[in-house]
């Protein structure tokens, strides 16, 4: 209970966001490769382990104007400013 006690609250605070953006967005990616191999044929369809930046591009390809793309850049911009700040006030603070 004592190293609790040494993390400041702000700091759990982005931790615990960071984390639910990026589930958040690892659901997000899985939902777009269901959605894409539903037009693939099976011989090119996606892999749901290790879809990796292609996921995204062929997703904007088959359905243009879906808020997933949307929704899963916000999770990426969501865990980058709570990285920034994990940095700011966990690691530069004494």
């Amino acid at each position: 209970m004592q190293l609790l006690a040494q993390i400041p609250w702000p700091v759990l605070l982005g931790a615990c966001l960071m984390g639910t953006a990026a589930v958040l967005a690892n659901m997000i990616s899985l939902i777009m490769i269901g959605k894409i191999n539903t037009r693939l044929p099976e011989s090119e369809r996606m892999s749901y382990l290790g879809g990796g930046t292609d996921v995204r591009r062929r997703f904007k390809q088959f359905y243009p104007g879906d808020k997933l793309v949307f929704l899963l850049d916000s999770c990426v911009v969501i865990m980058i400013l709570c990285f920034l700040f994990l940095v700011k006030f966990w690691a530069f603070t004494t």
